[in-house]
């Protein structure tokens, strides 16, 4: 597990420095994207085999999310041409009914990578895995109350949040 937590750390960090110091918008992602690695990686205690297969299929599930999202913003976006944020009840009705298209097809996705998921994990690990991005985004809101950086160390919450979504 150490071992595995080690090697992100240091992927995580050679990348920044061979970056020549590059800071902005970039900087700030790649710090989160280790901090979100490192975070769910020392959250569900992955030992390295498990990794092996686990980040894969994490990985997998991450891009279909956000290529959801990509194409539902992007129909989103269309109904607002016109460069307002005023929206006609047409174009309210259409709004509804994108929503609850993408809402449908995000649980959809969800119920197949959950089912991967339990081919690796733990019933309790892959809760873990939906709870995570709500207890990642509140994490870093707490490391950014406290001043802290991305690139440190997330460590482990004191106490392991398992409740609702």
């Amino acid at each position: 597990m150490r071992i595995v937590y080690t090697l992100i750390l240091v992927l995580a960090c050679s990348t920044a420095f061979a970056q020549g110091g590059r800071r902005g918008p970039q900087m700030d992602r790649e710090k989160i994207q280790a901090a979100r690695i490192a975070f769910l990686t020392n959250r569900l205690e992955l030992d390295s085999e498990k990794a092996q297969v686990f980040w894969p299929i994490f990985n997998e599930y991450e891009k279909a999310k956000g290529e959801l999202a990509k194409k539902y913003n992007a129909e989103k976006r269309t109904l607002y041409a016109d460069g307002t944020r005023e929206v006609s009840e047409e174009n309210a009705e259409k709004m509804l009914d994108i929503y609850m298209d993408q809402k449908q097809v995000q649980l959809d996705l969800e119920k197949k990578y959950l089912v991967r998921f339990k081919e690796v994990l733990t019933p309790k690990q892959v809760w873990m895995v939906i709870r995570f991005d709500s207890d990642f985004r509140r994490s870093i809101m707490q490391r950014i109350s406290k001043g802290e950086d991305f690139g440190r160390q997330p460590g482990k919450s004191g106490r392991e949040r398992t409740g609702g979504n």
